[in-house]
């Protein structure tokens, strides 16, 4: 098998000090690679619809829910993994943009609920199949034996980062 990027470094190190192990770059450098690497073709794929990753997952969460009465920003940034403040400049942009809507929430006099216009959820399902696309063509040296290993590997990761 060639070499890439990441044996040049193990290889490197060996030379400069053979005692250290650094074996734990063999996957965690290829990860990091991956991650950028993918990170930059996500972007790509989302520039010809004015969205960046974050839009993109928030609208995307809108639909998957399908929740006909909306979603509370504060679930939206969980489900994200950000700040409530750090939603709220992403709602205040994609409402500006026409691709969700605020509505007071019946059930709580202070909140609202964000849902998808009907150009949100056309945009939604448009950068859906751009952004699997990609996911596929990153994969498409990966039989389904091997995506299905790499698959299980990764959770046991998360799953053992992942608080209960």
């Amino acid at each position: 098998m060639p070499c890439d990027a990441v044996d040049h470094i193990v290889q490197a190190w060996a030379k400069r000090d053979p005692a250290l192990d650094v074996s734990p770059l063999h996957v965690v450098g290829r990860l990091l690679l991956c991650a950028d690497h993918l990170d930059r073709a996500l972007v790509g794929a989302l520039q010809p619809f004015g969205l960046s990753f974050g839009d993109f997952d928030v609208i995307n969460t809108l639909r998957r829910r399908a929740d006909e009465h909306g979603a509370k920003p504060s679930e939206l940034a969980q489900s994200s993994l950000i700040t409530t403040g750090a939603m709220t400049s992403r709602l205040d942009r994609l409402q500006h943009t026409g691709l969700v809507t605020r509505a007071p929430d019946p059930n709580d006099g202070r909140g609202v609920l964000i849902s998808l216009t009907a150009r949100g959820e056309a945009l939604a399902e448009q950068s859906l199949h751009a952004v699997l696309e990609v996911d596929r063509t990153f994969l498409e040296p990966l039989n389904h034996t091997q995506r299905d290993s790499v698959a299980a590997a990764l959770k046991l990761l998360l799953l053992h980062l992942t608080p209960e």
